[in-house]
């Protein structure tokens, strides 16, 4: 039976099964818009049939069946919640054109890819890693972290998948990105196939998605770019940052 009531994935104000897109409808000069900043959910969408439900609708009323710009700034979040939506987005009838405007990192390039064509601002970032579990006050036996193994290979396997079908690039390769943390600028996501198009001459600059903990995420990377590890929280959000987690969650 599907929960009803969701796993938290990351700290915030967010409730279960509440919006974390918003959508702007076309008018006679604009397309419409889908606008992801911040987490790709707060809340896990593992065995939740609401949530996704939620957003195909929205989807569907909002686009109508014509063009629809997806507009990015996200480092990530819910592996399942990326990837039903880029299943969605794919599906979806008309041309679906995604815009990164700061970040599309982790969960959120699945959801990047399943545009039609993929943009990126030239002041962009587009970041792949391999798939993580976090833990908090969790007793693991031999049995459990073998599970988590296979897990975690399979769901990675799933996004070298997406990742292929848009770069070409080999699955070897891919692996050894997703297993470096890469970090890509506009040009860099080009060159290797992540995107389509840079936009250029755009003075906009990469920017924290406004939700709690971000920071936080970014120190648990390697090789974060340096001028957004120089960004830093407000008050409220460094206090997210130090309440702990207290159930495991997989994440990417």
């Amino acid at each position: 039976m599907p929960n009803k009531e969701p796993i938290r994935c990351f700290e915030g104000t967010a409730k279960p099964h509440e919006r974390f897109w918003s959508f702007r409808d076309a008018t006679e000069e604009t397309e419409a818009e889908l606008e992801l900043y911040g987490y790709i959910s707060e809340y896990s969408w593992f065995e939740d049939d609401i949530t996704p439900a939620m957003f195909k609708k929205d989807l569907e009323k909002h686009g109508n069946g014509n063009p629809i710009i997806v507009r990015i700034n996200s480092y990530g979040g819910d592996v399942i919640a990326a990837s039903l939506m880029r299943t969605m987005l794919m599906e979806y009838p008309g041309k679906v054109t995604v815009q990164i405007d700061g970040i599309a990192a982790s969960a959120a390039t699945v959801v990047a890819l399943g545009g039609d064509l993929v943009r990126i601002q030239d002041t962009a970032y587009f970041m792949i890693h391999d798939p993580l579990v976090t833990f908090f006050y969790a007793s693991l036996n031999i049995e459990d972290l073998n599970q988590l193994v296979t897990q975690l290979s399979a769901i990675k396997a799933g996004i070298v998948n997406a990742y292929e079908g848009k770069t070409g690039l080999s699955r070897d390769k891919l692996s050894k990105l997703m297993s470096a943390e890469t970090w890509m600028d506009a040009n860099e996501a080009k060159a290797k196939g992540f995107v389509d198009e840079v936009i250029t001459g755009s003075e906009k600059k990469a920017a924290l998605p406004q939700n709690a903990a971000i920071i936080n995420a970014l120190r648990n990377y390697i090789n974060v770019p340096a001028e957004l590890l120089k960004q830093e929280p407000d008050i409220e959000t460094k206090q997210a940052v130090e309440r702990l987690r207290a159930e495991a969650k997989l994440l990417i």
